[in-house]
């Protein structure tokens, strides 16, 4: 244990352990809840569709945006502070858009919660590190793995009902409910003053660039529908992020040490894995879903129903897949988890205006559990593989590494949907959409293969390392 995780005893520790593995569920709950809230919530304000996809669009901007910043500075000052903070500023937003009848006060709100989002995943990982011994970390990633799944899959069902009983404020309300809750007990549990870091221990030239580098990533590819605009913010966002990683190599403290990244081979290839793998995740259900509805002619309550199957078998499986790296070689149990996203992947290039519902199914399941048995293990490798008193950083390179997987996944998807379609509807051109999907799932096989080789690369490299360990990192560790 660390020097914090001395500080708590046994008992203590288990359950500050399980009241952080509680707080994964409220924030992923609320991201899911509120996609089902949102037409009713645009028809009662009179939002416009693109305040709606701002609505989102915010959150995700502001959730990636300032996750290596969050990292930094939970590794200079005070983890278990600034996670409280995050549980505190997510809740109380969550009230205000409750309280809300102005658009643009809860587009600015939804900022605020992408924000107090950065602050809960780019800590609390880091915090599970602190309170929980080596040899059982592993379980404790794959509960709070689970946690988030399932936050996930029920947040549009409760979501759904609380909305159609109680009206759209009632999934913030209830959101709100669980994170203050979860402040509640963390703050009993963890109690710990907030200490200002060093001067120029976070730099803010630095900040300023990553920032500004992810939001033209993301809001560059939430406008692909206008390519000048779409692509001049990738771009500029791709040159900002270069630009980052510049003036990283070059400050004695930076906020991402890019030449301890390069040198530690074990977090670089969990990152780059996980990157790769995530690119599959949002992008594939978003064209299971259409695919159900516009190919098969499935409700969409019958999609959602089918949909669910994915992020139950995560929900369940990740706590066992955790429990099983504690025991068993995280890299191989991961590598076995992105072979099966690889199937999923090759299920859904195979499915066609003729296929049985079954495949669709199939390729869900070949998901969930593929991702059950990745996650958990790629997260402990990711933990593990660095010094205690740099696991906020991992945390957050953790977390980034598979936001902007997603956001990739999703890019290329927009970006060939366009393409196909340009202004005609999913629905009147079935057959562009189809040729628009077996493309995207041909890139996301193409990603699944990679991250399977690089995995690969891993667990043989490492039977066949000498006994000192896997050369430039810190390496697997049981």
């Amino acid at each position: 244990m660390t020097g914090d995780a001395a500080a708590v005893d046994e008992g203590r520790a288990r359950l500050a352990a399980n009241a952080v593995i509680v707080a994964h569920f409220a924030a992923p709950f609320m991201f899911s809840g509120v996609a089902v809230a949102l037409p009713t919530l645009g028809a009662e304000l009179e939002a416009s569709a693109s305040a709606l996809g701002l609505i989102e669009t915010l959150f995700l901007g502001g959730s990636v945006a300032l996750l290596l910043p969050v990292g930094r500075l939970a590794d200079v000052s005070d983890r278990r502070a600034l996670y409280r903070g995050g549980l505190l500023l997510f809740g109380a937003a969550s009230l205000g858009i409750a309280a809300s009848s102005s658009v643009a006060v809860i587009l600015g709100l939804r900022l605020v919660q992408g924000i107090a989002s950065a602050v809960i995943s780019g800590t609390g990982p880091a915090i599970l590190a602190d309170v929980v011994a080596p040899a059982r970390r592993g379980r404790a990633y794959g509960a709070a793995i689970g946690v988030t799944y399932a936050g996930l899959s029920l947040g549009p069902l409760i979501g759904g009902v609380l909305v159609d009983h109680l009206g759209w404020r009632a999934v913030f309300v209830v959101g709100a409910g669980g994170l203050l809750a979860a402040w509640i007990l963390v703050r009993r549990l963890l109690p710990s003053r907030w200490h200002r870091p060093p001067p120029g221990a976070v730099h803010l030239p630095s900040v300023a660039l990553i920032v500004a580098a992810v939001l033209g990533l993301v809001f560059g590819s939430a406008n692909v529908d206008a390519p000048e605009l779409g692509g001049s913010l990738v771009a500029g966002g791709l040159l900002l992020a270069a630009l980052f990683v510049a003036l990283q190599r070059r400050l004695a403290r930076p906020l991402l040490d890019v030449d301890a990244l390069v040198r530690n081979l074990a977090l670089r290839r969990a990152l780059l894995v996980q990157a790769l793998l995530y690119m599959h995740a949002y992008a594939a259900m978003f064209l299971l879903s259409i695919y159900l509805q516009v190919a098969l002619g499935r409700s969409a309550a019958t999609a959602g129903q089918i949909l669910a199957l994915g992020s139950v078998l995560m929900a369940v499986g990740a706590p066992i897949a955790g429990a099983l790296a504690d025991r068993l070689r995280p890299a191989l149990l991961a590598s076995v988890g992105v072979a099966g996203v690889l199937v999923s992947a090759v299920l859904g290039r195979a499915l066609g205006p003729d296929s049985s519902v079954s495949l669709a199914i199939a390729a869900l399941a070949a998901q969930g559990l593929g991702f059950a048995l990745f996650s958990s293990p790629n997260m402990k490798t990711i933990m593990n593989s660095v010094a205690p008193a740099a696991v906020g950083g991992a945390s957050a390179l953790g977390a980034k590494s598979r936001s902007l997987g997603m956001i990739c996944g999703m890019m290329a998807t927009a970006v060939l949907l366009a393409l196909s379609l340009g202004d005609a509807k999913v629905g009147d051109a079935p057959e562009r959409f189809l040729a628009a999907m077996h493309a995207a799932f041909t890139i996301l096989t193409v990603s699944a293969t990679l991250a399977l080789v690089v995995a690969l690369r891993g667990v043989l490299g490492r039977s066949r390392a000498p006994a000192g360990g896997e050369a430039g990192g810190a390496g697997e560790s049981r």
